[in-house]
């Protein structure tokens, strides 16, 4: 069990690094605006490269059904590693464009690698303790880039948070080749069994992919606007704004690591179900109240709540799939979830020019979690699950 605890810690020390180095992007953009001139358009189109995640990590996770390598995370952080490193080169935004996409296929490497791991790798009771921790540990790593990168581009220049987190990378390839040594990766299908076709394991999935993408939305949309709303509409300053919305992931990384035994005690079905009840309410408050002692508990029970859903969904899709078929369903998951929040993004920002208020992002993604509600009301029985 020790090595199988040190093969989570690995593949979730991954994940912090994926999800981190994403976020420190968005943390430094706002220097990069007077470094490089940036106009939000480019800026807008720098966060719509996003989808490139969405394609290219179908393919990844297609590809380690056919052949499962522990190796694949590694390239995955070597590619963001490369990225980062060569941000500091850049000095306008075609060039900076060029190395986000390398970024996002670089970062297409984990979710459908190390989560599918992580499934194949930990059955029965343990596999909700393993999800949750995965999960948090991801949450951490963007806690850490949020926390950190705005303030050391601030004192040290908009490069320190890039090399920084290159190193991060770097650190999770070496570790990844020295701790995983001689561990088997998962058995993959028999070269004399076919991989299902997507299209067999689409269906299998088919009923979550609507709260899969509002969780996305959830996530995206909150991070994108919640400060922005508070800023812009409410008079709050930056820092008060972020550290709001930092605590609101803190809860919610705790919770992920409770996952497991609070699934065992009220299921997924009931996390799933009062997960979005929460996300709903909580999105329409936000929309209209600006006081700190109304934000901040709304926030914390958001946080606290809504998180166990992304493993609660993983948890109900690896019950639903077959092993041999984990790569792809997890490359569609997280391309549904990925996809759904570029495109709720990309729809508030014109819903709130129109209107000049960042407020309505937050009615849209409530309405849409009112759907994802429904759907697991009136889809669960007949799933059985």
């Amino acid at each position: 069990m020790a090595s199988d605890r040190r093969l989570l810690w690995v593949i979730s020390y991954h994940h912090a690094c994926n999800d981190g180095t994403l976020m420190a992007l968005v943390a430094v953009l706002p220097i990069l605006i007077d470094e490089m001139d940036l106009t939000y358009s480019e800026i807008g189109l720098l966060g719509f490269g996003l989808l490139i995640t969405v394609v290219v990590q179908f393919f990844v996770g297609k590809a380690s059904d056919r052949h499962f390598s522990r190796y694949m995370l590694e390239v995955g952080a070597a590619l963001m590693a490369a990225s980062f490193l060569l941000i500091p080169l850049v000095s306008d935004f075609r060039g900076l464009f060029v190395v986000v996409i390398a970024m996002r296929v670089g970062a297409s490497f984990y979710h459908p690698i190390g989560v599918s791991w992580i499934t194949r790798e930990y059955q029965g009771k343990y596999l909700d303790t393993a999800l949750g921790i995965q999960s948090g540990v991801g949450n951490l790593g963007v806690i850490i880039a949020l926390g950190s990168s705005g303030f050391l581009g601030e004192y040290l220049g908009w490069k320190a948070p890039c090399i920084l987190w290159a190193f991060i990378n770097i650190v999770a390839v070496a570790m990844g080749l020295a701790l995983t040594k001689g561990h088997k990766a998962p058995a993959g299908p028999s070269r004399k069994t076919r991989t299902a076709p997507a299209r067999s394991t689409l269906k299998k999935i088919a009923w979550i992919t609507l709260p899969i993408a509002t969780g996305g939305a959830f996530y995206q949309v909150t991070t994108y606007f919640g400060p922005i709303n508070l800023t812009q509409v409410h008079g709050w300053s930056a820092g008060d704004a972020d550290l709001m919305f930092a605590t609101w992931i803190g809860v919610g990384t705790l919770t992920s690591y409770l996952f497991g035994r609070i699934s065992e005690r009220y299921g997924r079905a009931t996390i799933l179900r009062y997960g979005y009840v929460t996300g709903c309410a909580s999105a329409f408050l936000l929309a209209f109240v600006s006081s700190w002692y109304l934000i901040l508990p709304t926030l914390l029970v958001f946080g606290a709540v809504f998180f166990l859903t992304y493993p609660a969904l993983f948890g109900v899709a690896s019950n639903a799939t077959d092993p041999s078929e984990r790569g792809t369903a997890f490359g569609m998951i997280f391309g549904f979830q990925l996809g759904g929040g570029a495109i709720v993004v990309a729809l508030c920002g014109v819903v709130s020019d129109i209107f000049d208020d960042p407020s309505y992002s937050f009615i849209i993604v409530g309405v849409l979690g009112v759907a994802s509600v429904l759907t697991l009301t009136i889809l669960e029985k007949d799933n059985g699950r």
